[in-house]
């Protein structure tokens, strides 16, 4: 089935991808691990192309990662602009994944950075499917009301 979503999805408008680190139980050992969902946006588009589990945390194993997943769905002409949280490995200027990924994609793209983690969200989403649904305090929409969290 990704196979066949993979081969039919070619996009006619530039697109913006998404990442977001997130950490979450491993499906095989009792362990939290690092996950990484990467999802293309564009007019009237929108796909998610994985949840890669990188090396490590920093800016160059994000980068590898995201880079991995557009070469593999054909899509590194496509993209025009990157959506992250403003953390240090997304923006560092020498080691942030932002500009590695420009570095690798040889081009410049735009930058738009975000304070709301909102693919927490999605991932829990997707993960209560499989998994048994998170009693965990520790996930902001649930503590905070949500006209906060719009603002």
């Amino acid at each position: 089935m990704a196979a066949e979503i993979m081969m039919k999805f070619s996009p006619l408008v530039p697109l913006v991808i998404h990442w977001d680190g997130k950490l979450l139980p491993d499906l095989t050992v009792h362990e939290s691990v690092d996950r990484l969902p990467v999802v293309a946006t564009g007019n009237r588009v929108q796909q998610l192309l994985g949840v890669p589990k990188p090396a490590s945390g920093t800016g160059q194993a994000m980068a590898a990662a995201v880079c991995e997943i557009l070469q593999a769905w054909s899509l590194t002409d496509k993209v025009a602009g990157m959506c992250f949280n403003t953390t240090a490995s997304n923006t560092g200027r020498k080691n942030g994944a932002c500009p590695l990924i420009e570095q690798l994609l040889g081009k410049q793209l735009l930058y738009f950075a975000r304070r709301h983690h909102i693919f927490e969200l999605v991932l829990e989403a997707v993960f209560s499917v499989e998994m048994k649904p998170s009693c965990s305090p520790d996930i902001l929409i649930f503590k905070v009301p949500v006209s906060v969290v719009i603002h």
